[in-house]
């Protein structure tokens, strides 16, 4: 145990360390600075809750740190454990719990170590749209949203998140200065498919389609990227087709998958099941992206998911509204490309998750990769309706 603390400890001086560096490479204000160390200090600290959470309530988390949430591989090597997924976590996971015995808290502050530098990137990116010359609401609200509680808590601990998070926060990095760092944008993206193939697929598809709609890129050199582009979905689309164990490309398979994937589900008999199949589409999306709700509080968990879902639901009807807003008085949203490309993205991850999952528990780790975005996004809609009603006035 005092190795462990002496390790965990270790990690977050380097990343302490590594954070003023960066802070200094890229301008950061004192604030600013302040405000990343404090989040890093602040996502640490979620491993610890993770990390006593899943002792109490047991999960997925533990069998990936023991090496045995999959065994069909039936690996006794390291490079056995090679594989996309649960196998690649498995994979990563037997150096320090099986050769180096290190314990499950140890496991968990090492993927907030992982987790929080996908954190840093989209923090970087978003600091370059600082809301400058605006009320201090706006910019202290600006930096509150890193510190929502739903995506710390399920990337600060042994799971696949972590790795989801780094990988789209590279993406966001690499995309933000495009083209200089165009080789971010795939990095983040293959290891966002090696993970979670779906997501790999959904984050490559709006990149590609944000790239199409950009207009200072010419016509040749979207035409190239297009074919790789193409190329490329074929055989990520056959590789989840495997992954699924689909025999045919249809509608009527994917329906199948994805009743099939609701009763698995089913037969955990979680409290917080509910009715995907016999929604409609608005109830579905709702349910994805809104709740739990009110009406769905059983704990404090539940309490603390219902806070951030209603939080979100604000942020969308002010997007909303600052959008139509704008359209009426002409005014151009100033929101950065970064931001709709994040958007796109969770729209899209929620239009899957609507499909394949019928647990509100499930869909808040699930969904928690992606809303930081949303909500940044909406965020700056408020910034440049305060700014230009301020001008009109």
């Amino acid at each position: 145990m005092g190795v462990e603390v002496v390790l965990i400890f270790g990690l977050l001086v380097l990343l302490l360390w590594s954070n003023r560096r960066r802070g200094k490479q890229m301008g950061l204000s004192k604030i600013q600075t302040s405000m990343l160390q404090v989040l890093c200090v602040y996502h640490f600290l979620f491993a610890i809750v993770f990390h006593h959470y899943l002792l109490k309530n047991g999960g997925d988390a533990i069998r990936y740190w023991d090496l045995t949430a999959d065994l069909s591989q039936k690996a006794s090597t390291w490079g056995e454990y090679w594989g996309r997924g649960t196998f690649f976590l498995q994979w990563f996971n037997f150096l320090p719990s099986k050769v180096f015995g290190l314990g499950f808290l140890f496991g968990n502050v090492l993927y907030a170590f992982i987790s929080f530098f996908g954190i840093r990137e989209i923090y970087l990116v978003a600091v370059k749209y600082w809301p400058v010359s605006s009320p201090k609401w706006i910019e202290m609200g600006w930096l509150g949203l890193f510190f929502l509680p739903n995506l710390h808590f399920w990337s600060a601990g042994v799971g696949k998140e972590a790795f989801l998070i780094l990988g789209l926060g590279v993406a966001i990095r690499g995309f933000s200065d495009w083209p200089r760092h165009w080789i971010l944008v795939i990095i983040g993206t293959l290891l966002s498919f090696w993970v979670r193939p779906v997501a790999g697929l959904a984050l490559g598809l709006v990149v590609w389609a944000a790239i199409l709609l950009h207009k200072e890129i010419s016509v040749p050199y979207k035409a190239g990227l297009s074919l790789l582009v193409l190329v490329a979905g074929i055989v990520a689309v056959q590789r989840i087709y495997v992954a699924m164990h689909l025999e045919e490309y249809s509608f009527s398979a994917l329906r199948a998958f994805s009743a099939g994937q609701m009763s698995f589900l089913r037969e955990f008999g979680a409290g917080s099941e509910v009715d995907m199949e016999g929604y409609s589409w608005g109830e579905k999306l709702w349910t994805v992206f809104f709740r739990p709700f009110w009406t769905d509080i059983r704990d404090f968990w539940d309490v603390a998911s219902v806070m951030e879902n209603s939080f979100a639901l604000l942020l969308f009807i002010g997007f909303v509204i600052g959008t139509v807003y704008s359209w009426f008085t002409k005014k151009v949203n100033s929101v950065p490309y970064v931001f709709y490309l994040g958007i796109a993205l969770t729209i899209l991850m929620g239009i899957v998750f609507t499909l394949t999952l019928n647990n509100l528990g499930i869909m808040m780790r699930m969904k928690s990769t992606y809303m930081l975005l949303c909500y940044l996004g909406a965020w700056r809609v408020f910034y440049s309706v305060n700014k230009s009603y301020n001008c009109i006035r």
